[in-house]
């Protein structure tokens, strides 16, 4: 199968505030942009900061569920990287840098950030690169302390 990227659109309240916080904050490179939408560069994939419709505000979410989006880093340096970068430029912290499921197949180190459109973002490193995508033997998928 050939190489693909993954296309995710996300709402945003400001393109310049978002903008700001993806390329200076998490160092993104910038693509196309028109007065409602921005494409942005996030790790070799597209995603797309879409306006709301002036009047529209949707409710920021209170935590890390139902939904959020992020990277998987394959090596520890590079997400140490991001999260350094991420306390340099003042990011918004949702949950600070934890180690999920120490000692276990699916030991994770992750933190979250939240993006000025109120967007939860995840960033992990997988100990086993496996555990990713796979590791079925083990039955636990997200974080119950935090539904």
């Amino acid at each position: 199968m050939d190489l693909v990227q993954f296309h995710l659109s996300i709402p945003c309240r400001d393109l310049d505030a978002t903008q700001r916080w993806y390329v200076e904050g998490l160092g993104c490179i910038a693509g196309r942009r028109s007065e409602q939408a921005l494409i942005l560069e996030l790790g070799g994939h597209q995603l797309v900061a879409q306006c709301l419709p002036p009047g529209r505000l949707e409710p920021e979410q209170p935590g890390i569920y139902p939904r959020h989006f992020g990277l998987v880093f394959a090596t520890a340096q590079a997400w140490q990287e991001l999260l350094q970068r991420a306390r340099a430029r003042g990011l918004r912290f949702g949950v600070e840098p934890n180690c999920r499921f120490a000692g276990e197949l699916l030991e994770h180190h992750t933190f979250f950030l939240i993006d000025p459109g109120g967007n939860w973002l995840e960033f992990k490193h997988y100990l086993d690169a496996e555990a990713a995508l796979g590791r079925w033997e083990c039955p636990q998928v997200g974080d119950a302390a935090l539904r």
